[in-house]
């Protein structure tokens, strides 16, 4: 009997630890809080790309969607544009992610945090390659995640049309809140010092006549925004650039209206252009080439996120 328990005991590991990420894969993370007391649980689309798994497995990028988004139409949008990434798209509560003055009070990072720690294990995706790309709120999600997140697995972290805050980062250090954000507070919540993690590529894209996020930093859907170049700076600082800021000029991309900012022979990137709160096909192509995905240029029309996506924060910008 002892040995019959033993063996059914040793045969589980081998189980949980052999299956494949697919389509079809259900990943069930709940959460409670105050708002609701008995869970939620988050809905998430999952796309793998066609043809052999390679050998270290497929790096996956998790999608995060706009204030007023889901997940379903973010993973539509990237599966034209990745090739060769796993595409995971959580949708957030109310179709939110907290942030700030969000309707939503969600725990979002820590659910980000269980996510990664579950892709990690299925045999055909490399632990190594998570990558987080967020569009608006879903940018300002991410850039939670660069602060707070400590798995050494991720390894790209793209904020599209929404850098750092004022809460995220004041007085010299990078903080995360230690329970409810936004209302009167200053820095809405934000009050842990936190030191996030070396070792991370950053990409963040924004724009000049963007409508709702300031470029240049100050107020704006409840939030207090650094000034984009700035915002982008700290962050190289952070791994490890030494020197003064890059100049306001930038570095054109061909003829295009886009500039380039590059710390770190291209660690950390900041692109900015003129597509308002969405993005161009040349921030498109320069994603697809960061994450060295496998497609080819390609050409998706002016604002392509910004069609459908242009919405930060649902309680405070119009429909």
């Amino acid at each position: 009997m002892k040995k019959t328990i033993f063996l059914f005991l040793a045969l589980i590991p081998s189980i949980t630890f052999s299956q494949t990420l697919s389509t079809t894969t259900t990943i069930s993370i709940t959460k409670i809080w105050s708002q609701m007391p008995d869970g939620y649980t988050y809905p998430i689309n999952i796309s793998i790309p066609d043809g052999p798994v390679p050998k270290d497995g497929f790096p996956v990028c998790i999608l995060l969607h706009g204030n007023g988004g889901n997940g379903a139409n973010m993973l539509k949008r990237f599966s034209n544009i990745f090739n060769c990434h796993a595409l995971v798209a959580p949708s957030g509560y109310m179709n939110s992610w907290n942030i700030s003055d969000e309707r939503s009070e969600a725990p979002d990072v820590e659910m980000i945090n269980d996510l990664i720690n579950n892709l990690q294990k299925y045999t055909n995706i490399n632990p190594n390659s998570i990558r987080i790309l967020g569009s608006s709120n879903g940018a300002a999600l991410a850039n939670r995640v660069y602060i707070e997140n400590t798995n050494t697995g991720v390894d790209i972290i793209c904020a599209i049309v929404s850098q750092l805050s004022e809460a995220q980062y004041h007085n010299g250090n990078f903080y995360s809140p230690s329970g409810s954000t936004g209302g009167p507070d200053t820095y809405d919540g934000y009050d842990i010092a936190t030191s996030p993690i070396s070792g991370r590529k950053y990409l963040s894209i924004c724009n000049r006549n963007d409508p709702i996020i300031p470029y240049n930093g100050g107020a704006s859907v409840g939030v207090n925004f650094l000034d984009a170049q700035l915002a982008t700076y700290i962050i190289a600082k952070n791994q490890g650039y030494v020197g003064n800021q890059l100049p306001e000029t930038g570095t054109q991309i061909g003829s295009t209206e886009v500039y380039e900012y590059s710390y770190l022979s291209g660690q950390v990137v900041h692109l900015v252009g003129n597509a308002k709160h969405g993005t161009n096909d040349t921030q498109i192509n320069y994603i697809i080439n960061y994450f060295s995905d496998c497609s080819p240029t390609i050409d998706l029309g002016e604002n392509y996120i910004g069609k459908t996506d242009n919405h930060h924060f649902k309680t405070r910008s119009p429909e």
